[in-house]
Parts: structure tokens; sequence; C-alpha cells
């Protein structure tokens, strides 16, 4: 759910509570339904053992919402810094007729394509090969407008310095260091982070059948342990699932630069 229906902002927790009650039925499968852990009925593990595979996956999660924190500030800044890009060649290409000639036509469809195309249906998990193009039409309408730009400005004259042409260059390179932010980081919710959960999940139902083993000599004791572990393993994975990925899910960042256009 939370990498197939990114509009149900529920889906990430119905995920969380999904997994970690199959990790805690297979821990208890495990426990309960084979041999393996029948010799502890009678000579017990230790209490205190059952704290090392939590604390290790307590660190671990840790770790993932960390990353998943950073992840969104940096998606927050990559659209900051385009929309301020985009701005900024609004504004240029506002001083004269011919500027905005050369540059409305390509921001307008640049702004179109991201909001109705590369943000709006791919939630920033592919490039769009027409968003290259539309760089690529800036860049050579650039280093036309570099090429022939007035080394002297006349009082009252239309033409375009060198300096204005170099701060069209490098809003442009800006825009584009941008969205390649923004795209790196929605290609992870394509299954980006399944590595990673791999390992999470598997220390989780080692964290269970721990807790289940500690408790071999009464079932009734270590339903109750596994059913409250998988508790806070579900409220663990709903926080971290539900900011994951800052363009789709629970609260998404949305472009807010569609005005520009």
């Amino acid at each position: 759910m939370l990498y197939f229906f990114p509009n149900f902002g529920l889906g990430p927790v119905i995920l969380a509570l999904i997994v970690s009650a199959a990790l805690g039925l297979g821990a208890y499968l495990i426990v309960f339904k084979t041999r393996l852990f029948d010799h502890l009925i009678n000579k017990p593990l230790v209490g205190p053992y059952v704290g090392v595979p939590i604390t290790v996956l307590a660190l671990l999660l840790a770790f993932m919402a960390s990353s998943v924190w950073q992840n969104t500030s940096a998606a927050a800044a990559a659209l900051q810094n385009e929309a301020t890009a985009l701005s900024r060649l609004g504004i240029i290409a506002a001083t004269s007729p011919a500027l905005a000639s050369e540059l409305k036509g390509e921001l307008s469809s640049y702004i179109q394509l991201v909001e109705q195309g590369e943000w709006g249906r791919e939630y920033n998990m592919r490039r769009a090969p027409e968003i290259d193009q539309t760089l690529s039409n800036l860049y050579r309408r650039a280093w036309t407008i570099d090429a022939g730009a007035c080394t002297v400005r006349e009082p009252g004259s239309l033409c375009t310095t060198k300096a204005m042409a170099a701060e069209i260059l490098t809003e442009i390179k800006q825009l584009e260091a941008a969205r390649e932010q923004r795209l790196s980081i929605g290609s992870q919710s394509n299954l980006g982070y399944a590595r990673k959960w791999a390992f999470i999940y598997l220390l989780t139902l080692v964290s269970n059948v721990t807790l289940g083993a500690v408790h071999r000599a009464n079932r009734h004791t270590a339903i109750t342990a596994i059913v409250l572990w998988c508790l806070c393993t579900a409220l663990v994975f709903s926080m971290i699932k539900l900011h994951i990925h800052p363009y789709k899910g629970f609260n998404p960042l949305t472009p807010d630069f569609t005005s520009l256009g």
C-alpha cells in the first residue's frame, strides 16, 4: 500500500499493522509449533537476554527515522531552491520584451510539465524526458543571449548585459540541480528502501521469537508479550512509513511554484 496507493494517506499505517502482526504470528508459530525451543520449558533463558535484539532493533529504527527526516528536510530545501530559481528567471525575463520572448515559453513549459507529469503523475519517482529537453532549450537560449549580449549598456537601450546573461545561466544551473535532488529523493519511493526494511523486519522477527522463547513455559504470557511488542513495532513502523516519502502519502510536499508561470 505504501508504494502502490500513494494517494491513500493511511496506507503506510495499515501496512505496518499487517507486517507487525505477520511477524508476531510467525514468531509464535516458530516458538510453539516447532520443537526448537521445547528445552526452554524446564531451562528458560534469563530475562535480560530479551533486551539484546530489541536494543539492536531500536538503534536500527532510530537510524532509519533519522534518514527519513533528513530526506524530508532535503526535499523541502530542493523545492525552495527550484521555486527560487524559477522566480528569479521569471523576474529576469520580465525586464525586457526580448528576454520574455526567449525565456517565458520555456519556463511556462517547465512548470506545466513538472506540475502535471513529473511531480503530478510520477511523484518524482521517474524523470520526464520532456523536462530534460526543456532544460536543454533553456541552456541554448541562455547561450544565445550571452553571445549577443552588449558589452556596454547605453542609456535607454534594451540590450542584455553580460552580467545578466551570466545570471540567467547561473539560475538555470540551480534549477537543474534542485530538480536532480528532487528526483534523487523521489526515486527511492519505488521500493528504494526495500533492503533496509528487509533487515528491520528480520530483526523484528528475531526479537519476537526471543520474547516467545523467554516465556516458552507459559503460552499465554508469551502471547501477551508478543502482542504488546507487535503494537510497539507497528507504531514505530507507522511513524517512519508515514514520513518516508516526501512526495506522496500522509503529508506530501506539493509544488508551490506553479503560479510563477
